[in-house]
């Protein structure tokens, strides 16, 4: 082949990996100036891609890993070819190519997805405290930390247990629609990096399998790719096979995002910033607590809607809320993979004496003094939350003298101030 003749490798890359195109490029690069440098699987891609001056054979994979053809690409009608138009006198007209050009074309190609989207509006009072406590006894462990979006795309998980049809996909066949029903859930995590001249880029690897994880593995996995993702140690299988994905703009300070759908899946999750609502953002911390606000998250599900209609996205994400205010055993369940040794805390509706039609200033008395017997129940019997099992041999025993609900309090009260005696 002439070297006229040969495709563009940029090109060829940014086919392939899409969004990921740039991190290969970083690859490519660096296999040029030295193959030794990437991993054995890269160095068969790239050698078969500079060698060739094709474009690379890669196997994929379908979601439970097993080698598949890949999935036909949907018919489509030709579009007419828009009209060339002359740049502004005061622009300058400057060619897109590589993977920002495969980007555009990803963004072109998946307004031929028909989507719709649903969101809700999730507390986080309760996942933040227990969260607290989960990373209490990661770090007595050395076992690192958990995150906010940790604990929510494992629940986005267990809430796909209920409603397995959001982990399918659509493919047209020979003329024909057909739902693609997958058995794996290979979850798709945004990972935003800062390339050393100071511009950032997006990678979207997947986590295999994740569904049969437990949240220990999880923690593992996650953990693991978005570590090979900062060291530069991604390699193909990573990016093949992504069923769903989760986005997490909230860490920009982004309230609610509604990303695009591209083809081949069927639904990204996307979070928003964790914040009190806007209208309570100015007021002081005590008052907050007094009112029992809790801070909350926006959740969207963007799906296909030829596979997934409007209530099966509201119900999936109404089993996601229900999960991160601790029902279905959520948080008991987490704990004991952990080997927490005792029981997680719940949710419960706020009972504030100050804002109740009874005796306020007796109803206060009254949990104050329930406050004095909680502490002191913690003197006398907070010893029985030690964890003594290093072999976790014993099972995980509740007990109820050291629970706050027992005392008439419940999660809303954690945050205000009580008088004590001097305890």
């Amino acid at each position: 082949m002439s070297q006229q003749n040969k495709p563009d490798l940029s090109q060829v890359i940014a086919e392939e990996f899409g969004a990921n195109a740039t991190y290969v490029e970083g690859l490519l690069q660096r296999f040029r100036s030295n193959p030794d440098l990437v991993d054995e699987s890269w160095r068969s891609y790239f050698s078969e891609l500079v060698g060739n001056g094709a474009k690379a054979a890669v196997v994929t994979t379908d979601g439970d890993g097993a080698a598949a053809a890949p999935a036909p690409a949907p018919l489509r009608t030709p579009e007419p070819k828009p009209t060339p138009a002359a740049p502004p006198a005061d622009a300058e007209a400057i060619p897109i190519r590589g993977p920002a050009l495969k980007i555009v074309e990803n963004m072109e190609s998946s307004l031929h997805v028909p989507t719709a989207t649903s969101e809700r509006r999730i507390p986080v009072k309760l996942l933040d405290e227990n969260r607290r406590i989960i990373n209490q006894h990661l770090a007595e462990n050395d076992r690192g930390k958990a995150s906010y979006t940790h604990l929510i795309a494992f629940a986005v998980l267990r809430a796909l247990e209920e409603f397995p049809q959001l982990n399918d996909g659509y493919a047209h066949v020979d003329g024909t629609s057909m739902r693609l029903k997958r058995t794996s859930v290979n979850l798709g995590v945004a990972i935003d990096l800062t390339k050393k001249d100071g511009t950032r880029t997006l990678l979207v690897p997947n986590i295999k399998n994740a569904n049969r994880l437990s949240f220990s593995e999880f923690l593992t996995a996650y953990d693991d790719v978005v570590k090979r993702a900062r060291e530069g140690k991604l390699q193909i299988p990573d990016f093949q096979g992504t069923t769903v994905s989760l986005t997490n703009p909230g860490t920009l300070g982004t309230v609610a995002s509604i990303p695009r759908l591209m083809e081949g899946q069927s639904v990204i999750i996307a979070t928003g910033a964790i914040e009190y609502p806007a209208e309570y953002q100015a007021m002081a911390p005590e008052v907050i607590s007094q009112l029992g606000i809790s801070k909350a998250i926006s959740i969207s599900s963007t799906y296909d809607h030829r596979i997934i209609q409007g209530a099966e996205s509201g119900a999936f994400l109404a089993r996601v809320h229900e999960l991160i205010i601790g029902k279905h055993d959520f948080y008991k369940n987490i704990f004991l993979n952990l080997g927490i040794p005792h029981a997680p805390l719940r949710w419960g509706l706020d009972r504030n004496p100050f804002f109740l039609p009874e005796d306020q200033v007796r109803e206060q008395t009254l949990k104050e003094a329930r406050v004095i017997e909680l502490i002191n129940a913690y003197r006398v019997r907070g010893h029985l939350l030690a964890d003594t099992d290093p072999l976790h041999a014993l099972p995980i025993l509740y007990h109820p003298e050291l629970d706050i609900e027992n005392y008439g309090l419940t999660i809303w009260d954690l945050d205000r101030v009580f008088i004590t005696d001097g305890l």
